[in-house]
């Protein structure tokens, strides 16, 4: 029986084209800003770990050296194959594909503050840590 918490979500689905639109490594600060555009609010940290995870233990997605994020060959086909005349469309068709593959179930835990930092080079703030109260 699957674990139901090793399911895809949304946020695998919004990680994955986070990473796929650069046809290249990208940071986490790429990955902070592209998924952004694509659903015009901001990944949370347990979802990037999470995301990572089965999509890199999918064998979709690689980590590289240096916290930069690239697609396999295998996720550069699923990627290339998901098409759609709008980016809804295509999330809908990658959403789609990633329901046949098993998510894996790899951990990827983010350095600590890698993702506050990356969210601070996204928006260029210093207001994007959030100060203890």
């Amino acid at each position: 029986m699957a674990d139901p918490d090793r399911a895809w979500v949304f946020a695998d689905v919004w990680a994955f084209a986070a990473i796929g639109v650069y046809s290249r490594p990208c940071s986490l600060a790429e990955v902070v800003a592209s998924a952004d555009w694509i659903n015009h609010a901001i990944l949370l940290e347990d979802e990037v770990e999470s995301a990572l995870g089965k999509l890199a233990g999918a064998g979709l997605v690689r980590v590289l050296e240096g916290w930069l994020f690239d697609l396999t060959d295998q996720g550069t086909e699923l990627w290339s194959e998901a098409v759609g005349h709008t980016l809804q469309l295509r999330l809908a068709s990658v959403e789609e594909h990633l329901s046949v593959i098993e998510p894996g179930a790899t951990r990827v835990p983010l350095p600590p503050g890698a993702m506050q930092q990356a969210v601070r080079d996204y928006t260029g703030s210093a207001s994007a840590d959030p100060q203890p109260s």
